[in-house]
Order: structure tokens, then C-alpha cells, then sequence
């Protein structure tokens, strides 16, 4: 679709009769109509006053009905939620916070999911959530759930897997709690053993890469278990342009 290119041109979310027909699409039974319609939202909303102007208009809440729909409105929706509140903690707090309720818990619960790729998407979500309005989410429960499930899904062959350690990143980058429980949960171990295996594509050995500088930036606990693991010697024979 046109608006899945990074060329199209950008939807205006500031006319009143843009929103209203967004919603149109997000408000139909086709899935490859709503589908449409998140990707809009993705491609364009870009300022804090379309973020304001697209959740007041509804649009959000539209998204979380959209999460219990099929696979494909699942993804969009993600995608597209994570897209209008990221970096807008007065969107986060009026749609999403603890006492929305039934938001969170279903994003919450999506990081169960079995595809991959919900889970992925899910905890993106909850991360950017996070990075935006660090008040919430605050429990080590569920931020050691969130570098669990990422430092599984790097075990994914596709797409999912490469997405995944940049994502990690994300989510301990400038916080040495969490990049505590992700040394704990073995994540130096296990990222380097994922460079070990070789014939891995340039973009999932730049996550990998940024993941680990991200951990090791605070701790040394995190920088003397990688010098023990002699990374350096295996990544100069991976031969790619990262």
C-alpha cells in the first residue's frame, strides 16, 4: 500500500475531515481498510499536536478495539499506538496510564501472544510507552519480562529477530536498572553467542552490536563478562559492512 512507503506523501491530521475519514477506515470490518488506515497513522503522525489532535478525535481508543481483532489489526494497531504516544507523556497518561485499565492490560497481555511478531510489537509498544512517561511500568515483573521475551525472540530467523535487539536496546539505553536484570538474565552471554553463530544479516549484527554497547555503558560488571568472552576477536572475522 501507498502509505507503507517511506516516499508518500504525508496525511493531514490538523483538517477535521482527514480525521474523520481516518476513522471511517479504522472504523470498518475490512481489515485490509483499517489496515490502510494505520498506516496512515504511522507514515504521518509525526508532532505532538497530531498525536493531541488524532486522540481526542478517538482514534486511540479505536486502535485498542482494533487489538482484539485479527492478526494483521493487531499488528497495525500496535504500530500505529506506539506511533501517537511516543514522546507525549499527556497522551500516555490520559489513554494508557493505570487508570485507563483495560488499555494496558490488553498491550500487556498481547506480550503473551503466540506469534512472534505480536510479542515483539506489544513490547515495543509497552517501551515506548516507558521511555515517554517513566512513571509507569515500573515494576521489575514487567521489566524483566520485556528483556525475557526480547532476548527470546532474538532466536527468531526472521525479520522478528533482527527487530528484536534493537528494541532491547530501547529499552536499557541510559538505565542502569535495566541493564541490570538484562545482565542478570545472562543477555551479555547470549547476545554474544548469537555473533558466534555467523552468516547473520548486517542489520541484525548492528542491533546486536548496539544492544551490547548499550549494557556495557554503566556497568562494569556487563564490560569485564564481555572482555572475558573475547567478542572482539570473532567480530572482526564477520566479514559484512555493518
Amino acid at each position: 500500500m501507498i502509505y507503507q512507503s517511506k516516499l508518500a506523501p504525508k496525511y493531514d491530521f490538523l483538517q477535521e475531515k482527514n480525521v474523520t475519514f481516518l476513522l471511517s477506515l479504522l472504523n470498518t470490518e475490512n481489515e485490509n481498510v483499517t489496515g490502510l488506515g494505520a498506516s496512515i497513522i504511522t507514515h504521518s503522525c509525526e508532532t505532538c499536536i497530531e498525536q493531541k489532535a488524532l486522540s481526542d478525535a478517538g482514534v486511540l481508543k479505536r486502535l485498542i478495539c482494533l487489538l482484539g481483532g485479527s492478526l494483521c489489526q493487531r499488528y497495525a494497531s500496535l504500530e500505529s499506538l506506539a506511533t501517537i504516544i511516543k514522546g507525549n507523556p499527556e497522551v500516555v497518561s490520559k489513554y494508557l496510564g493505570p487508570e485507563s485499565g483495560k488499555a494496558l492490560t490488553a498491550v500487556t497481555e498481547l506480550t503473551n501472544d503466540r506469534c512472534p511478531r505480536t510479542r515483539l510489537l506489544a513490547c515495543m509498544c509497552m517501551i515506548v510507552m516507558r521511555n515517554t512517561s517513566p512513571c509507569y511500568l515500573q515494576d521489575v515483573g514487567t521489566k524483566t519480562k520485556l528483556v525475557s521475551i526480547l532476548l527470546e525472540l532474538l532466536d527468531d530467523p526472521s525479520q522478528v529477530g533482527d527487530e528484536a535487539a534493537f528494541a532491547l536496546s530501547s529499552l536499557i539505553a541510559e538505565n542502569e536498572e535495566l541493564q541490570k536484570l538484562a545482565f542478570e538474565a545472562n543477555a551479555v552471554d547470549k547476545l554474544c553467542n548469537h555473533l558466534r553463530k555467523g552468516s547473520l544479516q548486517a542489520k541484525r549484527i548492528r542491533g546486536i552490536l548496539l544492544a551490547l554497547a548499550d549494557l556495557c555503558s554503566k556497568l562494569e560488571s556487563c564490560r569485564s563478562r564481555l572482555l572475558s568472552l573475547q567478542v572482539c576477536c570473532f567480530v572482526g572475522f564477520l566479514n559484512l559492512q555493518l
